[in-house]
């Protein structure tokens, strides 16, 4: 008896072990991982097995690769090859990477960093290419809050591919207070790409105020994308 309820302990651990553990599934070195990934082809079990690897890995190569062929695959239409439990999966899979160890802080030298910003970064790349209005509150909190100025380009730039137009308050906010020019000539960018003509003022106080021309470049080319109901003068303040 005891024989018997040592051999279910041990299959059961060989089970649990062989669906939740990323590490014992029988993968290429890690030089040769993109090319596998690469491979996959667009199916629900390819998104599952990315999905899996991406959250249950603790190494962030891995995730990072995972998350950018989930990416891929959307762009070319994955969400009509896939069922909605498993649609579900890859959007709590991009959310959870787009926090992943944003409350940390790693002391490196002099400097203080957030581990996994690349994870993070990637995940925002992938979530504009996935296109679920869902996720914008997500993507709103990391302009806002990720310490990161690399993750937070990579937001930006993402909600102006989603359109958000309720990402457009948190993106002027961050626009008028960060000291960061390549942040702020993507959040300008974004504007440009939402159309919104809330944008109209901050934009011109991007013409007008101490940015890099190339900044001032962009704000210009930005206000030409916004799509007015009202005349300009009407809101302006």
């Amino acid at each position: 008896m005891k024989d018997c309820k040592l051999a279910l302990i041990v299959l059961f651990l060989v089970i649990f072990f062989s669906v939740f553990s990323f590490g014992v599934h029988n993968y290429p070195e890690k030089k040769d991982l993109q090319k596998y990934f690469e491979s996959l082809p667009i199916n629900e079990s390819s998104i599952e097995e990315l999905c899996n690897a991406a959250m249950n890995s603790d190494d962030e190569t891995v995730k990072i690769l995972a998350i950018r062929r989930i990416g891929d695959m959307f762009e070319k239409g994955a969400k009509s090859s896939i069922s909605e439990k498993t649609y579900k999966k890859v959007i709590n899979t991009l959310i959870a990477g787009l926090e992943e160890g944003n409350d940390r802080i790693v002391r490196i030298g002099a400097r203080q960093v957030n581990p996994f910003w690349e994870v993070r970064s990637s995940a925002a790349d992938a979530l504009a290419k996935v296109k679920d209005p869902s996720t914008i509150p997500n993507l709103i909190k990391a302009i806002r809050y990720d310490q990161d100025p690399i993750v937070r380009r990579s937001v930006a730039l993402g909600l102006g591919k989603m359109k958000a137009k309720e990402a457009v308050p948190a993106l002027i906010d961050v626009l008028e207070t960060t000291p960061d020019q390549g942040l702020a000539g993507d959040i300008v960018r974004a504007l440009g790409e939402i159309g919104d003509k809330r944008a109209f003022g901050a934009l011109i106080k991007v013409i007008r105020g101490n940015f890099m021309p190339k900044v001032k470049e962009m704000a210009q080319e930005s206000l030409e994308k916004i799509q007015w109901v009202e005349e300009p003068e009407e809101v302006i303040r």
